[in-house]
């Protein structure tokens, strides 16, 4: 047994060592090697040093205090994630989204269903796809009787950030419950509340992909692309769009009030006709809407005409506008985002 053990020690540190010269749509190792103690490979073919993602996870210690790389071989994982709060300062990253896919069927709840659970700080993905394998069928219209909640990824830590990686389900896609988050060139598909939470995020850059939703008669129904969970004046969440695209083949509201002071602002955005002339709901909190800080500035597109809007709609002062949309305000007061590895913060 010793022996064995001792060849097993062997081969992975040989592996690691080859997984230095690994390359990624443009990120080499090698501009880690300052920042990254450890790197090591996931492939679901077992051709790595791990076969499963979790195993890579389990793998690293207890209050880790080290950036450590998780390379993800192209492939298809389906296996549920759960990256607990003492693991902290992990890099996942895949070559392409379109090539490195973790999936899973769950819709267990908003607590639990979910491919991928981050309860640990400092996290950060690459290249990757999110999918919630419940309900994502392939066809673009999705009858409203056949959805469930069902995130791709829950994330209920401080301080997480995600370059080029896609969120892909029906019902609550992304669960940006609580933290600070930043969110660039990603992709987010979806039909009903499916970036909801409480998180405190700036997304830039993204694609926002809304999913066609049909009542059992086949009429179009409108869905809700954010629900956001802000809870008092004094809370800090909130979600920033900055630059992003929004399009698809179904109808949506830019937002419905998750709590009774929601926040969310659309800067810079172009919107295609799937958003409806209303633009918000405040569902629950019909009546206490002077409390609910909806707002959208220099958008472009059909959708972003505002001649219909709801008359609540906020005209937010440009010194607040300058505070939300800037990260080092609104995300990064603390200057988290400059603590990551350096070649992350070259692409923020």
């Amino acid at each position: 047994m010793k022996s064995l053990k001792s060849i097993l020690t062997l081969s992975f540190l040989f592996l690691t060592a080859i997984s230095s010269f690994v390359c990624s749509d443009g990120l080499e190792l090698k501009d880690f090697k300052e920042d990254v103690v450890k790197t090591v490979v996931v492939s679901p073919n077992g051709a790595a040093n791990f076969k499963t993602i979790q195993d890579a996870i389990d793998y690293i210690p207890s209050g880790n205090k080290n950036w450590i790389k998780i390379i993800l071989s192209p492939g298809i994982y389906n296996e549920k994630i759960v990256i607990p709060k003492e693991k902290q300062k992990i890099i996942m990253q895949g070559n392409n989204a379109s090539e490195v896919i973790i999936q899973y069927n769950n819709d267990a709840g908003l607590s639990n269903a979910s491919a991928v659970i981050v309860d640990a700080e400092y996290f950060a993905a690459i290249n990757i796809t999110f999918k919630n394998a419940n309900c994502s069928k392939s066809t673009p219209i999705i009858p409203k009787e056949e959805v469930k909640v069902a995130p791709s990824i829950i994330l209920m830590a401080d301080k997480a950030w995600f370059y080029g990686c896609n969120f892909i389900s029906v019902q609550d896609t992304l669960a940006d419950k609580v933290g600070r988050h930043y969110f660039k060139n990603c992709y987010i598909e979806g039909a009903i509340d499916f970036i909801w939470g409480s998180g405190q995020s700036i997304y830039q850059n993204c694609v926002i992909h809304v999913r066609g939703l049909t009542s059992k008669g086949g009429e179009m129904l409108t869905g809700f692309i954010t629900a956001q969970g802000r809870e008092s004046e004094q809370d800090k969440s909130g979600f920033v769009f900055k630059n992003c695209v929004i399009n698809g083949n179904g109808m949506a509201s830019l937002g419905r009030a998750y709590r009774g002071y929601s926040r969310v602002l659309f800067y810079k955005t172009n919107m295609s006709n799937v958003i409806v002339a209303q633009g918000w709901d405040a569902w629950k909190h019909k009546g206490h809407e002077d409390k609910i800080t909806y707002a959208e500035v220099k958008c472009t597109g059909e959708g972003a005409n505002k001649e219909k809007r709801v008359k609540w709609e906020k005209n937010l002062p440009p010194k607040e506008i300058k505070f939300l949309i800037d990260p080092k305000t609104f995300i990064d007061e603390d200057g988290w985002m400059g603590s990551l590895p350096s070649s992350l913060v070259s692409l923020l």
